[in-house]
């Protein structure tokens, strides 16, 4: 077995392979589904998301990642909901995301302004957010393994997808 190297963006090598930890915010007002727009390398829509960093807890990331984000400074953990690999083809470096299941309040003013600053300028990941009925949510969300663990969310919660 190999040591494991820590590298930045919470990326870990181990059996000389590069992984990066990710924390996925399914964030929900008790019937609407928080969605966010990307603009950062892609476009489309998504939940909160962002790699763990080294030391840091699930609960510490999945704050720090709501609130650079969106803005939104208190959540209640509900579950988890799923996890998987994919590999990111870009930077050949294997993606561990874990997805939780939040509760926030709609009535946050949602915000962009905390996001990461590189070389003096804020690094926009996203250019707009929508709350969403399940029905709708589904059929916006960009990826299919994000439309799996939202689908799951739903399951969870006990809500229809007729809304």
């Amino acid at each position: 077995m190999y040591p494991e190297n820590n590298f930045s963006n919470g990326v870990t090598q181990k059996n000389g392979s590069l992984t990066r930890s990710v924390v996925g915010v399914i964030a929900f007002d008790g019937e609407k589904f928080l969605l966010l727009h990307r603009v950062l390398n892609w476009s489309g829509w998504e939940f909160a998301k962002g790699g763990i960093e080294k030391g840091e807890g699930i609960e510490s990331a999945i704050k720090r990642e709501l609130f650079e984000e969106t803005g939104i400074p208190k959540f209640e953990l509900v579950s988890k909901i799923d996890e998987y690999h994919f590999l990111n083809k870009l930077t050949n470096v294997m993606v561990h995301v874990q997805n939780y299941l939040v509760r926030v309040s709609s009535n946050n003013k949602i915000t962009f302004e905390n996001q990461p600053v590189v070389d003096g300028k804020i690094v926009y990941e996203h250019d707009d957010y929508k709350w969403c009925f399940p029905k709708e949510a589904v059929k916006l969300i960009t990826h299919d393994n994000s439309r799996r663990s939202l689908k799951k969310a739903i399951k969870v919660l006990g809500l229809s997808m007729e809304k």
